[in-house]
């Protein structure tokens, strides 16, 4: 049973194995008829076309693709080659801004200082607070934001409630809360800001000049303007000697942080240029020498309304040095852009966009390099020096001061009777114009320019200062030209130009360049360059100097410049006046001290007084005063004369004012050579002088001090009388100016003062009384004097002894 049922198996397997084969042959058989069918088809539509068949397909695909690497492999090639070797310091430096960081240090600006070292201006440095508010608080306390503010307006001087508003201000990335904020309040501002952790707050150290001259010299020195980190210079010697001053900035490039903070990485090492501060500038400039030129041109153009100011120049004639500069107005280098004391505010406030033009041309306008003038009489000195120097005349000489023509123009005396008949020394004593015409045509044109130039009158004389200008003198003169030039007319010079050619008459005949550097100084202050004195040419001889120089003497002493006389000091000058075609004046007067051995040259320049029937002597006065008052400063010993003797000890009577306005007042006794002070100092010009002190009728020496008041019983001033015992008359007086007072000279003037009455407050020395030493400052005369009393001196003349060696020995 099992066999017969294992064959019936292996049975129908074979059955089946037959079939498949048969299934399979099916197949074969029925492709091939659809190949030839298809073979068929296509031998009956034409001949055997160009059908790709599938492999070469494939492999134009890949062919294709090979290709687009091969050009895409190409570009990047390229690209990081140009990456890589050819723009390789541009992405570099990119890739470094991302993570290095830059930091400029500025220099800090150099300082300026006189001749004596005194600083005229220096750098400190203020700060700028701003927030940034959204991220203003405490980063490990917890604290309000009022709180915050009101530690912040604390530190700063400000007003909670305005902190408190800015910092409610979060979609703003910054606002400055004050600016110019001083050292105090920025450090404790720092010191809250560290001890709370507050973020968000920024302080940022600004430089900030400074000025300790005040209203001094202001045009010399100038002033600064804050840019970009830098203080730059915007005038005088701040922007002649801007890059000295400036120094060079440096950097420091290190690695930081991607943080906010932006960090220092830790254990990079920083890249650094150390900044090079400014160099000092030493300047010619001495501050009391510059303090007397500004109050006496002040004191002028306020007294006599000098309407387009004026300006004063003091040198050195043998080496150029200037020592004083003045220009008036004045302004503060510290606020240069404030309103001028001569400016109402209402004045002030309607000029609106115009107020710097105007501060540029009237106030921050140095008027002693940047003014033009016809220099009037004084160009009579330099004409006079070149007749001399051709020898084409002698001071003896008899010349005609009778009206001259010349190509129809009528040249005459100021004296319109004419002074006639008179030799060349009485005619420059005299100032007559048609002399100096004659002279002038005896030199001829080309001649007289050819000094001119020599002068220095046709250029810049090349001051280190910046925006200097220079006279006009005609292109191609006439006859007419020269003459009118000869007395100063016609053609215009500086203030400087004039003061640099009378030093080249004071000095031998050398045109020296003026200068106002003396020295530049590193910021330890070891001297790093010296200004050396420069002699452009030679103008003249020094026989023909030594002659000018007794003619110039002659015109103090005996012609138009006797209000230039001082008292021990022998002057030298020439008095100018120049008109313009409305009638108004310019006065000058070019002085040179002590005549003999010359040490200044002086020269005043009023511009166009109101009053028109006003003299060069306002010009001389301010000049003679400058000159007493520079060379008694620089310690030059007076040397008295017979002439000074009776000058010093004579007496003039005190003229009644009372009833006169305050300004009519001080005309008069000034132009007697008195000097005047406001009881009052809400005097004006126009207040009425209701009391004076001395009384009219009174008697004083030149330039005692008359007191006026504004009330008929006024409470009057009381001073301490000094002890003038052991002095001479010239210390007396200076003392007694100081003090207030006036002296009357009793005895011999040229001595040493003996006694005085009354007595002193205090004595200067231990009185001993029974025995008994008296403290030096017990009082011992009466306390005090009303200001402007006279105080009696005597003074003697003590034969010295000297004692002779014993003749045995």
């Amino acid at each position: 049973m099992n066999r017969k049922n294992g064959r019936n198996l292996e049975a129908d397997r074979r059955f089946l194995r037959e079939k498949q084969r048969q299934q399979r042959r099916r197949a074969k058989r029925t492709s091939a008829d659809r190949s030839k069918q298809v073979v068929r088809q296509v031998q009956v539509k034409g001949p055997r076309s160009n059908v790709s068949r599938p492999g070469r397909s494939r492999r134009l695909g890949f062919a294709a693709l090979f290709i687009l690497v091969i050009l895409f492999a190409g570009l990047l090639i390229y690209r990081l080659y140009n990456i890589q070797i050819v723009e390789h310091a541009t992405f570099a430096e990119t890739a470094a801004g991302q993570h290095y960081k830059k930091v400029d240090e500025n220099p800090k600006r150099g300082r300026i200082l006189d001749r004596n070292g005194l600083e005229l201006a220096g750098t400190t440095y203020v700060y700028r607070i701003g927030v940034t508010p959204k991220d203003v608080y405490s980063i490990t306390k917890n604290i309000s934001r009022q709180e915050i503010a009101d530690n912040i307006a604390a530190c700063l001087n400000m007003e909670s409630h305005d902190i408190l508003v800015e910092l409610e201000k979060t979609d703003s990335t910054y606002i400055q809360l004050k600016k110019d904020v001083p050292r105090a309040e920025a450090e404790a501002l720092l010191t809250y800001k560290r001890n709370a952790d507050i973020g968000g707050i920024r302080i940022d150290a600004e430089p900030q000049r400074y000025y300790t001259n005040g209203s001094l010299a202001s045009q010399v020195i100038g002033y600064t303007n804050y840019d970009n980190g830098n203080l730059v210079g915007q005038l005088g010697v701040e922007l002649q000697y801007n890059t000295l001053l400036t120094g060079e900035p440096g950097y420091t490039y290190v690695e930081t942080d991607n943080y906010l903070g932006r960090g220092e990485l830790p254990f990079s090492v920083p890249t650094s240029l150390r900044a090079k501060d400014g160099q000092n500038i030493i300047l010619h400039l001495d501050v009391n020498i510059q303090k007397i030129a500004q109050e006496i041109l002040a004191k002028a153009v306020k007294l006599y309304d000098v309407t387009h100011g004026g300006s004063i120049v003091v040198m050195n004639p043998h080496t150029g040095a200037v020592l004083a500069m003045a220009s008036y107005p004045y302004f503060s280098s510290a606020e240069p852009a404030a309103r001028p004391d001569f400016v109402s505010v209402d004045e002030w406030e309607s000029m609106e966009d115009n107020k710097i033009d105007f501060l540029s041309s009237e106030v921050w306008r140095n008027k002693a390099i940047s003014n033009t003038y016809e220099p009037g009489s004084t160009m009579k000195a330099i004409t006079a020096s070149i007749a001399l120097e051709e020898a084409l005349t002698s001071e003896s000489e008899i010349m005609n001061d009778a009206p001259l023509y010349v190509l129809d123009w009528k040249i005459e005396c100021w004296y319109k009777r004419s002074h006639g008949l008179e030799s060349l020394q009485q005619a420059f004593w005299n100032s007559c114009n048609p002399v100096f015409a004659q002279l002038a045509q005896r030199v001829g044109v080309t001649k007289f320019y050819d000094y001119i130039r020599a002068y220095g009158l046709s250029a810049p004389t090349g001051i280190d200062l910046p925006a200097e200008s220079a006279g006009i003198l005609h292109a191609k003169p006439t006859e007419l030209d020269m003459v009118t030039l000869s007395y100063g007319e016609s053609s215009t010079a500086t203030p400087l130009q004039i003061a640099t050619a009378y030093c080249a008459l004071a000095n031998g005949g050398r045109l020296v360049r003026p200068m106002l550097a003396k020295a530049v100084t590193d910021h330890n202050g070891s001297i790093v360059k010296e200004f050396q004195p420069e002699t452009i040419r030679k103008a003249i001889s020094e026989t023909t100097s030594t002659r000018i120089m007794e003619l110039l003497k002659g015109v103090v002493l005996y012609g138009t410049g006797t209000p230039a006389y001082v008292e021990g000091y022998a002057v030298a000058g020439k008095t100018s006046t120049s008109t313009d075609e409305q009638g108004y004046h310019t006065l000058s007067f070019a002085g040179i001290a002590p005549a003999d051995s010359p040490e200044i040259v002086v020269l005043v320049v009023l511009e166009k007084p109101s009053d028109k029937d006003v003299s060069s002597r306002i010009a001389s006065t301010a000049c003679g005063e400058t000159i007493s008052r520079t060379l008694e400063y620089m310690a030059v010993p007076r040397v008295y004369s017979d002439r000074d003797v009776s000058r010093l000890t004579q007496l003039h009577d005190v003229p009644e004012v009372v009833g006169m306005t305050y300004g009519a007042a001080v005309k008069q006794l000034t132009s007697l050579g008195f000097r005047v002070e406001a009881g009052d100092s809400a005097m004006g010009n126009n207040t009425k002088v209701r009391y004076q002190w001395p009384a009219a009728d009174a008697q004083l020496h030149k330039s005692g001090l008359i007191i006026l008041y504004p009330e008929s019983e006024p409470e009057e001033k009381m001073v301490v009388i000094p002890d003038f015992t052991g002095k001479n008359v010239n210390e007396c007086m200076r003392s007694a100016a100081e003090s207030g007072l006036n002296i009357l000279i009793n005895g011999d003037s040229l001595g040493i003062a003996a006694g005085q009455d009354p007595a002193p407050t205090y004595s200067r020395q231990p009185i001993i009384k029974d025995e008994l030493h008296v403290d030096p400052e017990e009082p011992i005369g009466p306390l005090r004097l009303k200001r402007g009393s006279t105080v009696t001196i005597r003074f003697e003349t003590f034969e010295e002894i000297v004692a002779q060696p014993d003749a045995a020995n």
